[in-house]
């Protein structure tokens, strides 16, 4: 029986990902900006709530902890973040940004925007909203299938 790992939709999704995760990099890269896509999913979560522990970092970012480690030590060197002991947990380390990663938010949102409008300009609005719906499905789909 054949399989067309091109037409699979894991792959195709996993392709668009890494593609749109390139392009992103780029755009970042052209105006100054050494930022990977890991770490600007870092900074965002980070805009949205300062103090998570790595792991739950690496949780929201889709990350193993191992990968998470590396890219939370590599922005900690370029001084974008700091990690301090958790008060009740000397074991666990929570992250913040430095003042310097707060000031990218205002620099590389609007480059993030753009490059989403660019690569979703011929896409309609209500193609844009039924991939999102797709996509909730799917995970909810998966979701059940891990608890059975």
């Amino acid at each position: 029986m054949a399989f067309s790992i091109d037409q699979s939709p894991g792959y195709q999704i996993n392709r668009l990902a890494r593609d749109l995760s390139m392009y992103l990099q780029r755009k970042f890269s052209r105006a100054g900006f050494e930022i990977t896509a890991p770490q600007w999913a870092v900074l965002n979560r980070l805009w949205e709530e300062e103090g998570l522990h790595q792991s739950e970092l690496a949780d929201r970012v889709v990350r193993d902890r191992h990968n998470m480690a590396r890219i939370i030590a590599a922005m900690e060197k370029r001084g974008l973040i700091r990690r301090e002991p958790d008060a009740r947990d000397k074991r666990l380390l929570r992250v913040f940004l430095t003042r310097q990663g707060r000031e990218l938010q205002v620099k590389l949102v609007p480059l993030a925007k753009e490059a989403v409008a660019s690569a979703f300009s011929s896409v309609s609005r209500q193609d844009v909203e039924a991939l999102s719906r797709l996509y909730d499905r799917v995970l909810a789909n998966l979701a059940k299938e891990s608890e059975e």
